[in-house]
């Protein structure tokens, strides 16, 4: 099959590239750079972005002779550079960073940009920069940060954008897509409905003669993993097991069961571990930590159940990890870890090596597998459920993390000169939270901030104000909203994984479920408890709901201000909870989870 290679050097969203190729009818396949390609299967190359800079002594090359090749070649961000020097440009390092939106102006008289409007919005997450083009190259597009935000060859074969194309935040990007595959003269063939089929082989296959032991959450991903190996293997080979941690959203477990019993499941067993979690985590503060310990106590569990289902024989394990997954955790051989999945700790690479492992769906991303759950015939309520990280509430409740006052502090007089141009105020919180930026793992505070009286706050305003902080604070990837004016300074305690702070994170996670069950548009809302308190001595939290399609990219949900305001007061209600800070970061720069 006639197919665009995606050459993955490192970049988060690399597979988000073949997604979206996929996605307009062409047949994608990710190779790394040093694989060969057989030039006459493919219509057109991409080379994705990476967490490299191409003037570092590891830079990334391939051996791929793009002077003498003739198809049509797309380089983005890290590939964009690539090219660059390939053909004699130069690239400037560590200078004019941008991670999130932006305005380029682009000529829509070049190939990549035919149709469009000249303002373009779109998406940066880069420290490195085009500073000259190549002989015989010309700029298509420039942004104020950035003057060669685009580029073309004169023969119009070869052509770069600093930007990403492949993320919904950038508007057109679907259609810059779209213009490329047409320049490829590429066969728009491929459908997603093939997935299925594909699949099923695949789980026969590699199930053999085994039984299958499928870990089960109850949300969509391990439910269409269980309901794919069920259709390939029947009931009587496949078994499930749904593990009570403690750390489910209230009445999880039981509604995950009832929904079992509804599918008429067969061979389900429910496990009560909360006492062995408390146990192993109560007092860990790393979110790392936490995700190894919590991925090591599944396997133990399914270790201990084997033995009494006397399966000590002829068995795999099967999860139902996505792409996000993967990726974050540094899967791909040349991206960094932004995170580790807990379906990615040592015991399970191990048993991965060991070929004991199944993970049917792991080359999709959550709308894809979404629309297989619908194939399936699974119920809608559960195929579009918001997703639900493995680990729980465990990696919601922010432990006390022990940040010193000088690690935090530098950059606080910057923060205020920066929003008080807005009128706005704010401080850096000594808490750290994930994120990627340039393709990279940051592991920084957030800042939270708050307007003085009389400022007319908008969303477009916090979007602008957020996007500025991070994107000029080095010690910053993430920006919080407080409705209200602080009145002191937060207050970090001693914070952990116990009973009764649990209990009140689920109170407060069932509260804001229920008050906007009716925004249909919200993709997933993380609460956090932070490890501090406000002026009353109460807890504070984090409301984070976002858009997305496919977790690798999310937006921020605009809520309206007065009904946010409305329910922020009702929740308060709750003995010990105060202050509630909402995330307005995009992802990227920050996850959608802040561990």
């Amino acid at each position: 099959m006639i197919r665009i290679a995606i050459i993955d050097f490192g970049g988060q969203y690399t597979h988000l590239i073949a997604r979206r190729i996929r996605s307009l009818g062409v047949y994608s396949q990710i190779y790394q750079p040093e694989d060969r390609i057989a030039a006459k299967e493919v219509a057109g190359i991409i080379l994705s972005g990476g967490p490299r800079s191409v003037n570092a002594e590891d830079a990334l090359r391939t051996g791929i002779d793009f002077h003498n090749l003739k198809i049509p070649v797309l380089g983005i961000c890290y590939g964009h550079q690539l090219l660059a020097v390939v053909f004699g440009g130069k690239v400037s390092s560590g200078s004019n960073k941008e991670y999130g939106m932006a305005e380029i102006t682009c000529d829509p008289q070049f190939p990549f940009f035919q149709g469009l409007s000249p303002e373009q919005q779109v998406w940066m997450s880069h420290g490195d920069h085009v500073l000259e083009l190549p002989a015989d190259f010309e700029k298509t597009a420039s942004s104020a940060s950035v003057e060669i935000a685009a580029m073309q060859s004169g023969d119009g074969r070869i052509y770069g954008v600093q930007f990403h194309p492949e993320v919904t935040h950038t508007r057109a990007g679907m259609q810059m897509l779209d213009n490329f595959l047409r320049i490829c003269q590429a066969e728009r063939t491929w459908k997603p409905v093939n997935f299925k089929k594909t699949i099923l082989d695949r789980i026969r296959r590699e199930a053999g003669n085994n039984k299958l032991i499928l870990l089960l959450s109850g949300g969509v991903d391990s439910l269409v993993a269980l309901e794919l190996c069920i259709a390939a293997l029947g009931n009587n080979r496949v078994f499930s097991i749904h593990v009570d941690t403690g750390f489910m959203r209230l009445n999880e477990s039981k509604q995950v069961m009832a929904h079992l019993q509804e599918l008429q499941y067969d061979n389900v067993r429910i496990i009560k571990a909360e006492n062995l979690f408390l146990k192993e985590l109560g007092r860990v503060t790393d979110p790392e930590e936490k995700r190894l310990i919590i991925g090591k106590l599944f396997v133990d569990i399914v270790h201990e159940e084997l033995k009494k289902l006397k399966f000590e024989r002829n068995w795999l394990l099967v999860q139902g990890t996505i792409y996000p997954d993967t990726i974050e955790s540094g899967f791909t051989a040349k991206a960094a870890k932004i995170k580790t999945h807990h379906n990615r700790v040592a015991e399970i690479e191990e048993l991965i090596a060991q070929g004991k492992v199944i993970e049917p769906i792991r080359e999709l991303y959550k709308d894809e597998v979404r629309m297989l759950g619908e194939e399936l015939g699974l119920p809608s309520n559960l195929v579009h459920r918001q997703p639900f990280p493995g680990p729980g509430l465990a990696i919601r409740l922010l432990a006390s993390q022990g940040i010193s006052q000088d690690d935090f502090r530098k950059e606080q007089p910057l923060l205020l000169s920066m929003l008080s141009a807005h009128g706005f105020s704010g401080l850096i919180l000594p808490v750290f939270s994930v994120g990627v930026q340039g393709d990279f793992r940051t592991y920084h505070h957030p800042a939270v901030i708050w307007s003085d009286e009389g400022i007319d706050v908008t969303w477009n305003l916090l979007h602008m104000i957020s996007s500025k902080l991070i994107n000029n604070l080095e010690s910053v990837n993430r920006v919080v909203y407080s409705l209200d004016q602080l009145q002191g300074e937060p207050q970090l305690i001693s914070h952990y994984l116990t009973r009764q702070n649990l209990e009140l994170l689920r109170q407060v996670d069932a509260f804001f479920s229920k008050k906007t069950s009716h925004l249909t548009e919200i993709w997933q809302m993380p609460i956090v408890s932070l490890p501090f308190i406000d002026e009353a001595g109460k807890l504070i939290f984090i409301l984070r709901p976002v858009r997305s399609l496919d977790a690798m990219t999310a937006d921020v949900y605009e809520m309206d201000f007065s009904y946010l305001h409305q329910i922020i007061q009702q929740v308060q209600g709750l003995p010990g909870v105060g202050r509630i800070f909402y995330d307005i970061t995009t992802k990227p720069p920050g996850t959608i989870e802040w561990e």
